[in-house]
């Protein structure tokens, strides 16, 4: 018997090597020659970046118009107005509730003294950082908010020591926090190592930011609220003068400055680097970075670089740049101009300034030394700018907790808490409900086929493989197909099978063959960010275990979602789908793993299927922001913002009764629930 296995086996890996040996797979390829290739489409794995950028770049032209229109006093204050309360609605429901601050250590060196401090920026939720205080000072003296860079050591690493201690030097009050995600506040310490069990400061970022999004929010919000509660810490000390209050940080530092001082008015200087740039140049080089860095919404909300310079004007501002940046200074140039327009309308030109070095994404000794001088004349306090070599501390001088970390010192809350605390459902009846999906997914239902392109056969003995690849009225580039036909019986009935690795996939197991033997045509299509459509050189810092997770960061920009863009681009399957069952054959649906999501969005506003199995669907959105470790491939098909509105059951109440079925589904982290697959189950569910 086992003998007789083996043969079964050889035999079919023959006959698909077979049929594959003289033939290629890909749709754009239409022979083993590798000249003969569709020449205009070699970059169509691009499609779901550029998918999004094209939603981006549309919004972007539409503020530009707006921003044109702007001219008097009076219109920038209406415009920063109707800005603040859309971009910044998430931080509503932060309340300033006691800091219960304290002080964990002190370090003495001549000329200045160090406090180690601990307050709660939300209760139960830690913030550590290092009052640096000049024993030679004004009293009170003026005092610099430093936040760090993406940097596991944060403000104890010797470069932003540098800064910091000269600001100091020069007579500044210095107050260094700890940002989310690094220092002593890692989200997902490992108790024994003291490292995160996830990655880096980016990938905790983006980890912590896809649950966020869930649920509405940006975890941008909780690095604003960080800063806003420091503040709040200045204005108990003595020390500090708080009508002369500055901000300043590179790089993910640069991000945290521009964002807090946007916010919160009491930050009269703001000297943000290695940041600033603007999202068109953003999206056109670089592309979304980690999560903290996308504001919930808002780019679909009308906001661009240039706007938090808006936010704050005429208050000082300086834009500290390098030629050679990874964020595109020509982006930074044109943000530069833009809020000059805000700041001559309010009678300060000179009040925003830029300073452009030669250099990579670095501080420079010219850049550091024009950031001293800014603080020194913005908050008053003249001095010597030269940048002066310094002896900096040791982490271990710096460490503000017992264990070096707060989850496990004081057993903190993390982000992952706060964020299930703070989220709550709104109730949507089955009349809107359809309506809130469209919204919430950013589904257009707007592609329209324009053509279809029949591009090779692949030859079988049960079933051939006729390739195409469909175009639409905008020109965006084409979606891949495969129409899998019987060779001897003709089909009388039609299945669209979606998988998240691509339409190659119908190729493996043994479904494929038994649905040729009962009838079925089977078509496949490659969707955004699969297959053919996937893009192996799209990097970026929002990758958590090779999860780009970067899409989702830029299309929420954008109001846009993976499922929503999945979606639309079903729609365009179905017209193709439509063209060529001429004789009205019944259409059936298999989606599997995680494309169930984005055909349960698609189905919910149109469905023409006669029947539907959904395999291994996450049964659950809910359960994403529930279980602190998921899995993020099912976190990437979840819909931005969705949460509060709609879940799995709520998408299946908008389905035919007794059309589907629900086979093996998985919970947040991909884990099975009830068993395996059984394809003799899926093919009686097809027959009845």
């Amino acid at each position: 018997m086992k003998q007789l296995k083996l043969v079964l086996a050889s035999a079919i890996l023959f006959s698909l090597y077979v049929q594959g040996q003289n033939a290629d797979y890909s749709v754009f390829q239409v022979s083993n020659s590798k000249s003969r290739k569709w020449i205009a489409f070699r970059d169509n794995d691009e499609l779901l970046y550029k998918t999004i950028s094209a939603e981006v770049f549309r919004l972007l032209d539409e503020r530009e118009k707006k921003i044109s229109g702007l001219h008097t006093q009076a219109e920038w204050e209406d415009y920063r107005k109707g800005l603040r309360e859309k971009l910044f609605t998430s931080l509503d429901k932060f309340k300033k509730t006691p800091l219960n601050a304290q002080v964990t250590g002190i370090v003495k060196r001549k000329g200045l003294k160090i406090e180690k401090i601990l307050f709660e920026s939300h209760p139960g939720f830690y913030v550590t950082g290092c009052l640096f205080i000049p024993q030679k000072r004004q009293k009170p003296a003026p005092a610099v908010i430093y936040v760090s860079g993406h940097t596991s050591l944060s403000f104890r690493d010797n470069t932003y020591q540098r800064v910091i201690l000269n600001l100091v030097k020069k007579g500044f009050i210095v107050f260094a926090i700890d940002p989310i995600g690094q220092g002593e506040r890692l989200q997902y310490p490992d108790a024994k190592t003291g490292k995160s069990k996830i990655g880096g400061p980016t990938t905790e970022h983006s980890y912590a930011g896809a649950q966020t999004l869930l649920t509405g929010t940006s975890l941008s919000a909780y690095f604003i609220w960080d800063g806003v509660r420091a503040v709040d810490y200045l204005s108990t000390r003595k020390e500090v003068d708080m009508k002369r209050i500055g901000i300043t940080g590179r790089s993910g530092g640069g991000t945290q400055t521009a964002m807090i001082a946007a916010y919160d008015d009491r930050i009269l200087a703001a000297a943000p680097e290695c940041y600033i740039t603007n999202f068109r140049r953003l999206f056109q080089s670089i592309g979304p970075q980690d999560a903290e860095q996308n504001p919930w919404h808002a780019i679909e909300e009308g906001f661009d670089f240039p706007d938090y310079f808006h936010l704050r004007a005429p208050k000082p501002s300086l834009i500290v740049t390098t030629t050679l940046d990874f964020f595109s200074q020509q982006g930074a140039r044109e943000t530069f101009r833009e809020a000059q327009l805000s700041y001559s309308a309010m009678g300060k030109p000179g009040n925003i300034k830029m300073i452009e070095d030669f250099g990579t994404h670095e501080s420079t000794r010219n850049n550091r030394e024009a950031v001293y001088a800014f603080f020194q004349r913005a908050l008053n306090l003249q001095g010597d700018s030269a940048d002066e070599d310094v002896q900096t501390f040791s982490q271990e001088e710096l460490q503000v907790t017992r264990t070096g970390q707060v989850v496990t010192s004081l057993n903190s809350k993390t982000v992952f808490d706060l964020n299930k605390e703070y989220f709550s459902r709104d109730t949507v009846e089955n009349p809107e409900l359809r309506a809130t999906v469209k919204k919430i997914s950013g589904m257009e239902e707007g592609l329209k086929l324009k053509s279809v392109v029949f591009t090779g056969l692949i030859p079988g003995k049960k079933y051939n493989i006729s390739k195409y690849f469909l175009e639409n009225e905008k020109n965006e580039l084409a979606l891949p197909v495969w129409v899998v036909e019987p060779v001897k019986t003709p089909a009388k009935k039609i299945i669209v099978w979606l998988n998240p690795e691509g339409k190659e996939k119908v190729l493996e197991g043994s479904l494929l063959n038994k649905l040729i033997e009962t009838g079925f045509t089977v078509i496949s299509a490659d969707m955004p960010g699969t297959g053919e459509l996937f893009d192996p050189s799209f990097k970026g810092d929002g990758f958590v275990k090779n999860v780009p997770f970067n899409y989702t960061f830029g299309a929420q920009l954008a109001g846009k979602s993976i499922p929503g863009i999945i979606a639309d681009n079903i729609n365009l399957l179905m017209q193709f789908v439509s063209q060529i069952n001429t004789d009205g054959n019944p259409v059936y649906a298999f989606a599997e793993k995680e494309m169930c999501s984005p055909l349960m969005h698609f189905t919910a506003l149109k469905d023409p299927f006669s029947k539907i199995v959904f395999y291994r669907p996450l049964a659950s959105n809910k359960t994403l922001i529930e279980e602190k470790f998921y899995d993020p491939k099912q976190a990437y098909y979840a819909v931005p913002g969705s949460l509060p509105f709609y879940d799995v059951d709520d998408l299946l109440s908008l389905i035919k009764k007794n059309t589907y079925l629900i086979l093996d589904p998985v919970n947040a982290s991909g884990s099975s629930l009830k068993g395996v697959r059984n394809d003799d189950s899926i093919i009686e569910f097809f027959r009845k």
